[in-house]
Formats: C-alpha cells, sequence, structure tokens
C-alpha cells in the first residue's frame, strides 16, 4: 500500500466499517454483563470515526466555506438514518418487546421523550422495553455520540467562519481538549442531554483530526507511517502514563495514515459505507436477542447480531442514507 495523490479512492469505508464493529464488538461484552479488558474497544471506534471526521469536516469546509450548503450536507448525513431508527425502535422494536399494556406503552411520557433523538436530546429508555436485561432499559446506547459530533460542526463552521489564523486556532483548541483531557475526570455535567467529559474526550480526536488537516500533515501519511504507528503504540504501551498522552495524537495519525493509503482489495468497500447504518442499529439489535435468547453464548451472539445488523446497515444504506446524500447541494 502507499499514498497515490492522482488515486481518488481511499480506506475510509472500510476502517469506518471497523471502527463500528469495534464498539458492536465491545458493546456485546458490556451487554452480556462482562467488561472488554482489549485493546479493541468500544472506546477506540468512537475515537476512529471522531479523527477522520475531524480531518474530512476540516477539509469539506475549506472546500466550500458556505454555512447553508455546510448544514444541509452535514444534517443529511445524520438526521435521515437517525430518524429512521428511532422510529423503528419507538413504533415497532417497543411495542413488540414491551411489557407494559399497548395504551400504556403509546401514552407514556417516556415514549415521547425518546421521540426528542430525532433533534439530538439523546434519550435511552422506551417504556417496559428490556427492563429485565442484564444491562437494562437501554434502547440505544450508541446515539451519545451524534451530538457531540453536531457540536465539533457547529465549532468548524464558527472558527471557518471567522477565517483568520485558522490553524493556530485550530491547533490551540486541540492543546485545549489536550489539557482538559489529561485532568481527573470531574464530575457528571450534562448539558442538553450529553456528559461534558464525553466532549473532551472524543474532542482530542476530532481536534488532532483537524490539525492534520490544517497543518497539511497528509504528506507524511503513507501505509509505512502507519505501520510505524502501530509500532510506536505497541511499544509505548508499557508505560501507562506516556501511553495515555501520546495515544491521543498518534491514533488519528495512524488511523489518517490507513485511511489514504490505497489497497486495490479494501477499495472494493467505496462502492458502499454501511459505518453509519452498523453503529446506530447495532445496539438495539443487540438488546433485542439478549431479550430474546438471554442464554445465548458470547460467539453465536457476536454472529447473529453481526449479520441481522450488517442486514440493516445494508437497507439503511440503499434506501435511506444514500438517496438523502444524492441531495447534497453542490457546491
Amino acid at each position: 500500500m502507499k499514498i497515490d495523490a492522482k488515486q481518488e479512492s481511499n480506506q475510509f469505508n472500510f476502517i469506518r466499517l471497523f471502527a463500528a464493529f469495534l464498539v458492536f464488538y465491545g458493546h456485546a461484552h458490556i451487554l452480556m454483563g462482562g467488561s472488554v479488558n482489549t485493546v479493541l474497544d468500544h472506546g477506540l471506534g468512537v475515537f476512529i470515526f471522531f479523527a477522520i471526521s475531524g480531518y474530512l469536516i476540516s477539509m469539506s469546509w475549506e472546500k466550500d466555506p458556505s454555512l447553508r450548503r455546510f448544514f444541509i450536507r452535514r444534517s443529511l448525513r445524520i438526521f435521515p438514518g437517525l430518524i429512521a431508527v428511532t422510529f423503528l425502535s419507538t413504533f415497532v422494536l417497543g411495542p413488540i418487546l414491551t411489557t407494559w399494556t399497548l395504551y400504556d406503552y403509546f401514552t407514556s411520557l417516556q415514549l415521547l421523550l425518546y421521540l426528542k433523538n430525532i433533534f439530538l436530546y439523546i434519550s435511552y429508555n422506551l417504556p417496559g422495553v428490556f427492563e429485565h436485561n442484564i444491562y437494562p432499559n437501554a434502547v440505544n446506547g450508541s446515539l451519545w455520540s451524534l451530538p457531540v459530533e453536531f457540536f465539533m460542526y457547529i465549532l468548524v463552521a464558527v472558527f471557518g467562519i471567522s477565517n483568520k489564523y485558522t490553524k493556530y486556532v485550530v491547533l490551540g483548541f486541540l492543546f485545549l481538549f489536550l489539557a482538559l483531557a489529561s485532568k481527573t475526570a470531574p464530575d457528571i455535567i450534562i448539558v442538553y442531554g450529553v456528559d461534558l467529559r464525553s466532549v473532551i474526550t472524543t474532542g482530542v480526536f476530532f481536534w488532532a483530526g483537524a490539525v492534520m488537516f490544517h497543518w497539511n500533515i497528509k504528506k507524511f501519511f503513507s501505509f509505512e507511517s502507519f505501520v510505524m504507528a502501530i509500532f510506536c503504540l505497541i511499544f509505548i504501551y508499557q508505560w501507562n502514563d506516556l501511553y495515555s498522552i501520546a495515544s491521543l495524537l498518534i491514533i488519528p495519525f495512524a488511523v489518517l495514515s490507513f485511511g489514504f493509503s490505497h489497497s486495490n482489495i479494501l477499495s472494493l468497500f467505496n462502492k458502499f459505507d454501511y459505518s453509519y447504518g452498523f453503529y446506530i442499529y447495532a445496539f438495539p439489535i443487540q438488546q433485542a436477542i439478549l431479550y430474546l435468547m438471554p442464554k445465548i453464548s458470547l460467539p453465536l451472539f457476536l454472529n447473529t447480531g453481526f449479520i441481522i445488523t450488517m442486514m440493516f446497515a445494508a437497507l439503511s444504506w440503499h434506501f435511506i442514507e444514500r438517496p438523502m446524500m444524492l441531495l447534497k447541494p453542490k457546491q
């Protein structure tokens, strides 16, 4: 693999799907009452998403710094899929699996609160749904990242509108997030349904990606750079303090180096992008499987969940996400 400036193909669809799988894999252990004691956990998957987003969203703004077109594009990417999974969870999954009567279910305030997910005000509970699961009540624990992501879009636009010293402002913002991330985690502070600690953690990766765009780090991206970054992470893993800080920058560099590399095999993933659908459908599907088969083994749980989630992701892409993305305004 190597970087080829003339090549239009890249590996971002593949690596985003891989990141969604990491989230799926990590949640599988947690939803069964265990923990993920591995580098390949759901947190890493989310960080990969944010690192890629920081770079590509910054690049998108630079190519077309129109506030209206920018947010139309971002909204068409996030909201159609989000609305679909929220409505399917509320009006199909919920009525089938709830322990409440249908009258109580549909007249519950909790149901109305869940519908606020379509406005990125995240709610996790539907009345009587999954209340006896090992991880009770949570219908879709993956949605928390979406308002954080959209908040980052807003900041990109704010910096972009000023158009003064953007590269230095973005660098300063990265240092700010790094400083906040190095502090001991404070008590939970919730704003618009979001824990601010998650904003700080994911923000580091988003702004690392943004910095790598604005400071033209792409010239250092290659598959060889990706391999070196992975070896570096493995080497420093033995020093916890060093790893916890250095990985915040090395991981985004490794992700983007791999993403901009070229592979004839992996370029097949450029024909579709199932990652978002996989990400937003996995959690409720996993919870539903555990509700119906509470004694299921982990291997069967992983395989069954993967197949069903991939089916929903494919349907979401071909019938919802891609048609909506075709409506994106041209520059």
